[in-house]
């Protein structure tokens, strides 16, 4: 289901009371989060608001650029370490993360799939590529239920810098299979801004794109939450 906010902020709100929901009444509350700016403010405002019930929180990575150091200014864990972790004071066994530049990367997939098959993901809050990527699925990418190693788009590549203090060579990333996401017990998909306007049309209008995110689209669980600006070229009814 889509459902439109009149702005950045409210979508924010809606979200962090959500998350912390979650962190209330589920069991053992796994979270699986995406970096980046979209949801910069919805988790300060969940980060503000979370108290003793926070130490039973899991944080399961989702993807994280391979070659890049985690510490390293513009990883996934990096972002989100600044963004969310170092807010609530997570210790280091709370956070399962990828590790970008493990000798073995598929080893990295293997661990991460072992601890979500041991202990499943109950809420997914996942941000939109400019390509309409979900995690570092890119276009064409199949729909797996396991993490995989997967070559970077030219787009994706060159948003990405906006991370990095410097220009950064970017060309594999190692991410969540789709099928993976979709199976957590709830998901939110949240697109805000005007820039994210026209791959908002494409996802809720042209299926023939075939876009990474419209493999989210139709289950009752999974719900886009936009702004109105991302919104704009959306039509009521969609």
């Amino acid at each position: 289901m889509i459902k439109i906010f009149k702005s950045e902020e409210e979508v924010a709100k809606i979200i962090a009371e959500e998350m912390k929901q979650h962190l209330i009444h589920d069991d053992k509350p796994v979270f699986c989060l995406a970096s980046g700016s979209t949801p910069q403010k919805a988790y300060q405002k969940f980060a503000e608001n979370v108290d003793e019930e926070i130490k039973k929180l899991k944080i399961v990575s989702l993807d994280e650029w391979v070659g890049i150091n985690r510490d390293s200014e513009g990883s996934c864990y990096q972002m989100l370490n600044k963004d969310l972790f170092s807010l609530l004071q997570l210790d280091e066994e709370q956070i399962q993360f990828f590790n970008g530049t493990s000798q073995d990367i598929q080893e990295e997939c293997v661990r991460i799939d072992k601890f979500i098959e041991e202990q499943p993901i109950t809420y997914s809050l996942m941000g939109v590529g400019m390509n309409g990527h979900i995690g570092l699925n890119e276009p064409g990418c199949p729909l797996l239920d396991h993490s995989s190693v997967v070559k970077l788009s030219e787009t994706t590549k060159l948003v990405a810098q906006k991370y990095f203090n410097q220009p950064t060579d970017l060309e594999e990333g190692i991410t969540l299979g789709l099928e993976q996401i979709i199976n957590s017990k709830r998901v939110v998909v949240v697109i805000t801004g005007e820039h994210k306007a026209s791959i908002v049309k494409e996802i809720f209008s042209n299926q023939e794109m075939k876009l990474p995110a419209q493999e989210l689209l139709g289950y009752e669980h999974i719900d886009f939450y936009l702004d109105a600006a991302a919104a704009k070229f959306v039509k009521k009814g969609e």
